[in-house]
């Protein structure tokens, strides 16, 4: 083999290797319901929020999975919490976070072929302000991983987990780049009250 052709074949597997990373580390995008001034809450670093995390009927889930996602989804919010400012008055928040699809897939088919045992992640999340226990905001988010070869066969459910988490995370906070600029304004606007 040439010296060329094993550059060529370096270059791609480079570009192979940085290409299949971004699918299980980039979190997914929240699907807001409603209005945008209805989905514009936005925890400050001195904001408090309960976290509760359930599954639909139907949906199976053990304890331990419950209490690994809470905890990521409270790490990873936390993270971003104190990216923001301070609240001049701090508010307080439940939120609950409903898992509608939970499928762990299957390490070997993933590895053998992608697009075979394909890990599922979705839910429903819904924040209300505390006491009243009026509705502030909703939003759905999914997360679906089916690469194959090596990298699918090593990719677990708990690393989906974390960028799912992260994905929660960047909605609550204002973390999620805004599709429109007016958007962040209304957003901005709407949280200092």
């Amino acid at each position: 083999m040439s010296v060329y052709v094993a550059r060529r074949a370096f270059a791609a597997a480079c570009f192979f290797v940085l290409v299949l990373g971004g699918c299980a580390s980039s979190p997914p995008r929240a699907k807001f319901a409603g209005s945008a001034a209805v989905n514009s809450v936005v925890l400050q670093a001195n904001d408090t929020a309960a976290l509760a995390v359930s599954t639909a009927p139907g949906v199976t889930m053990a304890d331990h999975e419950r209490a690994r996602l809470a905890d990521q989804i409270k790490t990873r919010l936390a993270a971003r919490q104190a990216l923001n400012a301070n609240a001049a008055e701090p508010r307080q928040y439940d939120i609950d976070v409903t898992v509608t699809r939970y499928e762990k897939g299957n390490a070997f088919a993933r590895a053998m072929m992608a697009g075979l045992g394909q890990i599922h992640l979705d839910a429903l999340i819904k924040i209300f302000q505390t006491g009243s226990h009026t509705l502030l905001s909703e939003f759905s988010m999914d997360k679906t991983f089916a690469w194959g070869g090596i990298y699918g066969g090593t990719t677990s459910m708990g690393d989906i987990e974390g960028t799912f988490a992260e994905g929660i995370a960047n909605a609550m906070s204002g973390g999620e780049k805004e599709p429109k600029a007016g958007a962040a304004a209304e957003r901005s606007a709407v949280s200092q009250k």
